[in-house]
């Protein structure tokens, strides 16, 4: 590596130096008087050292912005206009921050936030961290890198905040991964701590990528306002016990008692606006049946976004499902039988879905990975496989029925003559 930035410098040194450095040598070779030598010395030194200096800051910001160009570049961001995605610069380092001291501390960096319909993927490094502890971030055998969302900057004891039933202004999310990109997700679950660590750890900087993604609409946190987003390594050996399905997760979760290994710091950003497509389908009728049941689903609408659908759909037995009785084993039972046969529904209403796009391709949706209920309602989530441009979105095929939208982002203007 030194002998990369020795010959980097090398080849950057300015001009005007070594310009300066061959007057003197030719003089040098008249008057033969050491101190001239001395100053030759002295300049060459000198210009070495500045382009070696240069070398080092630009290794050290090279690493930051080229990650920030592969998740634009993986997000199609720029391809696709794609709203809600914000870059953050890169702070000083720890180094920097700590030229005093011997060792530097280990902190996080923001790198990127992507705001995605009622989801928000947060983009972060680590640095300096040993490839050991970068393996068992990723491993996460018995520990664990976890993230915490707050309006409050302050954020020490957040790991026990969370798992304070009294204490609601704290959004935890227990495991932090790569960052898989969205062209991604279905093949991620097999990829290895391995390929993990070659494509997200990089030896040199000894910086460690990590993506954590928040649902927006957690009463934790305002979104709307600035949040603060701490990162620690968590201890969660306790946590190896069997989960008891009859129960809350709060209640599985009472007697585990969290400990934090290392706090990496804290960052702090205000979200992005995004954009979106809605589209309202309760006119439309379009419903499900339940197999072997006279009962329907009804699709009541989507909102479109750059690389997620949101649905709304509705049945006679969402109250029932979405609170299942647990004082009853019985009507556990048979709540719970009936709850499978619907997420079976949601699944094959999103598997049979797809965007229909301006020059008549179709980009197919993915399974919903969450279903809030409210009012009567319940929203499925689904991925695309990657991010599109809305301002191409003309229908959506829906079970085999296409259905026209109304796209505000697609221009009404008549094209002059």
């Amino acid at each position: 590596m030194l002998s990369e930035k020795v010959l980097f410098a090398l080849n950057n040194v300015d001009d005007s130096y070594l310009e300066e450095t061959r007057e003197l040598l030719d003089r040098s070779a008249v008057s033969q008087k050491p101190a001239k030598s001395r100053i030759v010395r002295t300049i060459l030194i000198a210009a070495v050292l500045a382009a070696l200096m240069a070398a080092t800051a630009y290794a050290i910001v090279s690493i930051h912005q080229k990650r920030q160009q592969e998740l634009r570049e993986s997000l199609r961001i720029e391809e696709n206009h794609v709203a809600g995605y914000q870059e953050f610069e890169e702070t000083p380092t720890a180094e920097e921050t700590a030229a005093d001291s011997e060792i530097a501390e280990t902190s996080v960096q923001l790198i990127s936030t992507f705001r995605n319909g009622e989801f928000v993927n947060v983009y972060f490094s680590i640095s300096p961290i040993s490839r050991e502890e970068a393996w068992d971030a990723i491993n996460h055998d018995t520990v664990a890198i976890c993230t915490y969302a707050s309006n409050s900057s302050h954020l020490e004891d957040a790991h026990l905040k969370k798992n304070d039933r009294e204490n609601k202004d704290v959004y935890g999310k227990v495991i932090t991964r790569p960052p898989i990109q969205e062209d991604e997700y279905l093949r991620a679950v097999n990829s290895s701590p391995e390929e993990l660590m070659e494509k997200y750890y990089d030896q040199e900087s000894q910086s460690l990528m990590l993506r954590e993604r928040f649902v927006l609409s957690y009463d934790a946190v305002d979104w709307s306002k600035p949040v603060y987003i701490n990162v620690k390594m968590i201890d969660f050996k306790s946590l190896q016990t069997p989960v008891d399905m009859s129960l809350s997760v709060e209640e599985n979760l009472k007697d585990y008692h969290p400990i934090c290994l290392k706090d990496y710091g804290t960052v702090s950003f205000v979200l992005s606006d995004t954009e979106y497509i809605n589209a309202d389908l309760r006119n439309k009728e379009i419903l499900v049946s339940l197999p072997s049941s006279d009962k329907v689903l009804q699709v009541l609408g989507v909102k479109i976004y750059a690389s997620e659908v949101e649905w709304q759909v509705t049945h006679e037995d969402v109250d029932l499902i979405f609170n299942l009785p647990r004082d009853d084993d019985e009507a556990f039972r048979k709540g719970y039988e009936q709850m499978l046969d619907w997420l079976t529904v949601y699944d094959q209403v999103l598997d049979g879905s797809a965007l229909i796009m301006e020059d008549g391709t179709q980009v197919k949706l993915n399974p919903s990975e969450s279903t809030p209920f409210e009012n009567g309602v319940v929203t499925l989530y689904s991925r695309l496989p990657s991010t599109i441009d809305l301002r191409k979105v003309d229908a959506i095929s829906i079970m085999g029925q296409e259905v026209s939208i109304s796209n505000p982002f697609q221009s009404t203007e008549e094209p002059s003559s």
